[in-house]
């Protein structure tokens, strides 16, 4: 089994930032099934600075996903829970839809991954029995906060040539070797 963690590309630093999101928007609030259902009859709309690239996958302050992202994980994982955000650009009378994505959250890190001394990970390695059937989740274990996703998963992003995103590898536990 292989497993990935979806990032945000660096190295495109011009691109379409949502403005206010991080104090509109906070993932523990999305994580509540009760805050959930609050925030269910609203529409997100952020302002944007009409300055750069549309990207697929925005990380912070919160993951965001494009439409055509949005997809391909319905494909695979389809009780992820979504919001409906609008990015909006008053100087080009643009919208843009992406979604914020709240994956079910594992505890599936193996006793092999490797933490710094203020309890942040280091290298995560997956352990596969404890993610079972997950295509698409969040590690529960870790102070990070990011999206993994597994190789049928990686290889549909990729053929469709997304703009944006990095694939990295993440570590899994190997057994009776």
């Amino acid at each position: 089994m292989e497993y990935y963690i979806v990032s945000q590309d660096e190295r495109i630093v011009d691109y379409e930032e949502p403005a206010g999101i991080a104090k509109s928007v906070d993932q523990r609030m999305l994580r509540n099934e009760e805050s959930r259902a609050q925030l269910e009859h609203t529409i997100l709309q952020f302002y944007t600075q009409g300055k750069g690239e549309y990207i697929d996958f925005i990380e912070r302050p919160v993951p965001l996903l494009s439409d055509s992202l949005k997809t391909i994980f319905d494909r695979y994982q389809p009780h992820i829970y979504y919001k409906l955000v609008v990015l909006a650009d008053i100087k080009q009378m643009k919208q843009t839809l992406y979604w914020i994505a709240v994956p079910d959250t594992l505890a599936c890190l193996s006793e092999e991954s490797e933490w710094h001394k203020n309890g942040s990970l280091k290298t995560p390695v997956l352990d596969p029995r404890k993610v079972g059937h997950y295509k698409i989740f969040k590690i529960s274990d870790s102070m990070a906060d990011f999206i993994v996703v597994d190789l049928d998963v990686a290889e549909s992003i990729l053929r469709y040539n997304p703009k944006g995103i990095r694939l990295r590898t993440i570590d899994v536990r190997r057994f009776g070797i």
